[in-house]
């Protein structure tokens, strides 16, 4: 990978992350379990396919839930599906 595309990526998991974990005015950092979340729903949001699936999977995995997504979480998903994809 060329540093500018590590770079990138950094900072897509960096913004991705917070969503994860819940933005609010002066937080730079998510936790360590947000970031592996995000890194998850990034590799999902961004991959070659998209199926009808996503949204569900990309809750999940944010929630860390076992098939039942909270509201919260299912906004956060959408946000990132919205943000990653567009």
């Amino acid at each position: 990978m060329s540093t500018a595309t590590t770079t990138d990526r950094a900072e897509l998991l960096r913004e991705a992350s917070l969503t994860v974990c819940g933005r609010r005015e002066g937080k730079t950092r998510s936790c360590n379990s947000c970031l592996r979340k995000a890194d998850a729903a990034v590799q999902l949001i961004k991959g070659p396919t998209l199926n009808t699936r996503l949204l569900p999977r990309v809750a999940d995995i944010v929630c860390g839930s076992a098939g039942q997504p909270c509201g919260d979480c299912w906004e956060k998903a959408t946000t990132l599906i919205l943000e990653l994809r567009g």
